[in-house]
């Protein structure tokens, strides 16, 4: 099946890696619960049914196959053990959604890094993006990393 390709707003394609989000971690036994739109940081607060666990998700989604994400200027504030982000793209020939996970700290000196290179090359400043890696063993890990959270706090992901 292949999804018919319309041009949805990027309020809506957002709201939609939002619940695919839910719905995967719901799926998997956890609570995954949605913040109300607009609030800072949080996209998702994930727990265990018995509380011993936590995570707090911030989605970032693309109806494109891209390969980077905007992730806004605040990058650097959303920083803590339990902080992760959710990177979805829009897979219309497999009429689905694909996600990576990362840590907010790991995502951030990703971000910073990219950002110290483009100006010590006297490249102007851009809105701060976090991109794919390169290398297919690294896709994988971040694909692995998503399909796991929550799963097993042993993975060191949010123990």
């Amino acid at each position: 099946m292949t999804i018919t390709k319309l041009r949805v707003s990027n309020t809506l394609i957002g709201v939609a890696g939002v619940h695919f989000v839910v719905s995967q971690l719901s799926l998997r036994g956890l609570i995954a619960l949605p913040t109300i739109r607009n609030t800072a940081g949080v996209d998702v607060l994930v727990s265990s049914v018995d509380g011993s666990w936590h995570a707090n998700l911030q989605v970032k989604t693309s109806q494109n196959k891209v390969a980077f994400w905007p992730v806004g200027t605040t990058y650097d504030q959303w920083l803590g053990e339990n902080n992760y982000y959710v990177f979805v793209r829009l897979l219309p020939k497999e009429a689905g959604f694909e996600a990576f996970l990362e840590t907010s700290n790991i995502v951030a000196k990703q971000i910073q890094a990219g950002i110290d290179t483009a100006r010590a090359q006297g490249l102007k400043d851009w809105t701060p993006c976090w991109s794919l890696p390169k290398g297919k063993i690294d896709v994988e890990r971040l694909q692995c990393q998503w399909r796991e959270l929550g799963l097993n706090k042993v993975n060191g992901l949010g123990s």
